[in-house]
């Protein structure tokens, strides 16, 4: 097969997302089979590189980006791959903490197209073909393999005991904050969604954790001694973290129980930034490639779309996080509080896909904006933004006004027209919307 644009290439890889007819829990309880079967066919090229996966509800992306930055910076040659994508499709997989030419997408392209021309699964194994999500798995480590990676940043998907990413034998296993997120799949408790979460953790290798509750870290504890790895946890290591958002980033302090220190000022505003910056030193130290004086410049400047981008429209700055879990939503909106404090009128637009923890988040939202109004993320994710406008209306409070408008741009003016700062936030899909909205 050939393609002519990166965009033909896109527009193939989606063609194999599996019908809603389908049976999606068969595909998922296949999948790693799915995914072995697939990477056989091309040549396993999952062992071209060593690895770093991360899983978690909550900094998965940006302490991959973090952690890419500084293996970078020491050196590495190194891939990131990261799902979805916010506004352009190349954000999914980088070199380097840059977009792939387009000859490299599509000369990888090809050579993964014509395998799955003849690649078919047996009927035990559900959709006949690799679903979307696992081609673009695929494409990535193709892609790193191709490039002459050493190093990779792999970000799982959904949960991480069944995730196509699982696949990777890799040198460390990094679990960001876990929170209630696809229940329907990953269970109703903490407890239950960290058990999904810690089966990336691989036979005698690390795992580093972030600052993760006592009953998810119980967990990350067990399975590390059922694998035989080492267990390190930044709740452990670190003697304090101190942070403050400005227009200019995160300017936070972060102190090792080892007596080192770093002041950094982060280009990714937000509080829970300096989280995922203190969690990607920790993996960089445990690991051995910090190098002082070269990793603090190399976090300072990582960014990634959609992590409280600030922006300007029609003279009222308008932040757009991609925060889809309670704890996220709550440092979002500290972080916007704090910056705009002065501000008499604020809207936070807002939606959610099923399956996250809708409640929570819009208590918080309820209880910090003059104006809630309540959106859709985007035809992609299934989300009943009606009834969560009856669920906000249930449980609104004097003075705060709760609308419904699906239409972004709709959404947007509104919010435009009568607020002095707006937040969009509650769903990755709902800040794609708007992010093309805010570059056109």
């Amino acid at each position: 097969m050939h393609f002519d644009s990166f965009d033909d290439v896109t527009q193939w890889l989606d063609s194999f997302t599996p019908p809603f007819s389908s049976s999606p829990g068969l595909i998922r309880e296949a999948r790693l089979d799915r995914m072995r079967l697939l990477l056989a066919a091309l040549g396993n090229p999952e062992d071209g590189f060593k690895a770093i996966h991360v899983a978690g509800s909550k900094g998965k992306g940006s302490t991959c980006r973090f952690i890419s930055a500084m293996l970078a910076a020491s050196g590495e040659r190194t891939g990131l791959y990261l799902s979805p994508h916010l506004v352009d499709y190349r954000e999914r997989f980088t070199l380097d903490g840059a977009f792939f030419f387009d000859k490299d997408l599509i000369e990888v392209a090809c050579r993964l197209a014509d395998v799955v021309e003849g690649f078919n699964l047996d009927p035990s194994y559900g959709f006949k073909k690799p679903t979307t999500f696992e081609l673009y798995t695929a494409y990535a480590y193709m892609l790193f393999r191709h490039a002459g990676c050493t190093w990779a940043v792999v970000e799982t998907g959904l949960g991480g005991r069944l995730d196509a990413t699982n696949t990777l034998e890799d040198v460390c296993s990094v679990i960001t904050p876990i929170e209630l997120e696809h229940t329907a799949v990953l269970g109703d408790t903490i407890e239950k969604i960290a058990v999904e979460k810690s089966k990336i953790i691989k036979k005698d290798s690390i795992a580093v954790t972030g600052l993760l509750r006592d009953e998810a870290f119980d967990v990350m504890r067990r399975e590390a001694a059922r694998q035989g790895s080492r267990l390190v946890s930044l709740a452990h290591e670190i003697r304090s973290l101190e942070t403050r958002t400005t227009l200019d980033g995160e300017v936070c302090n972060i102190a090792f129980r080892d007596g080192s220190s770093h002041s950094l000022r982060l280009s990714m505003p937000g509080e829970v930034q300096a989280q995922n910056a203190a969690l990607a030193l920790l993996v960089a130290k445990t690991l051995g490639f910090y190098i002082q004086g070269t990793s603090e410049p190399a976090l300072e400047k990582a960014t990634l779309p959609g992590r409280f981008e600030i922006h300007v429209i029609d003279g009222v700055p308008v932040v757009i996080d991609v925060c889809h879990t309670r704890v996220s939503m709550i440092h979002t909106v500290s972080s916007f509080k704090a910056l705009f404090s002065d501000a008499r009128r604020t809207t936070c637009i807002f939606a959610a896909i099923e399956g996250k923890d809708i409640t929570h988040m819009l208590q918080t939202v309820l209880s910090s904006f003059n104006r809630v109004i309540i959106g859709r993320p985007s035809s992609v994710k299934r989300s009943d933004s009606e009834a969560i406008w009856r669920q906000a209306i249930a449980m609104g409070t004097d003075g705060v006004e709760i609308l419904h408008m699906p239409d972004a741009r709709q959404a947007l003016d509104e919010a435009l027209r009568t607020s002095d700062a707006v937040l969009v936030a509650g769903s990755f899909y709902l800040a794609t919307l708007f992010e093309e909205i805010a570059r056109c």
